[in-house]
């Protein structure tokens, strides 16, 4: 399976598992008892996450890489003000 299939597989994977992950209860205690019997499908689906971030940057050409990179770089500078000093 390729890097663009195996993206697909992931996403609708998470697709499945994003309302079994996230649901809301009104005390803690429910959701603590909630996430302990959900504890496999949690780390599943917040390792697809990593997986499927990894997969979106690896198909990327080489120019598109370069070009966030850029961005990040410039945004970093940016906030800590030694883009635009003032």
């Amino acid at each position: 399976m390729n890097n663009k299939e195996r993206q697909k597989v992931l996403k609708k994977r998470n697709d499945e598992l994003h309302p079994i992950v996230f649901v809301g209860f009104e005390t803690i205690e429910e959701l603590e008892s909630y996430r302990s019997t959900i504890e496999l499908e949690r780390i599943e689906y917040f390792e697809n996450i990593k997986q499927i971030e990894d997969l979106e940057w690896n198909l990327k050409t080489p120019k598109e890489q370069e070009e966030i990179l850029e961005q990040r770089r410039l945004s970093k500078l940016k906030r800590e003000g030694k883009l635009f000093p003032r």
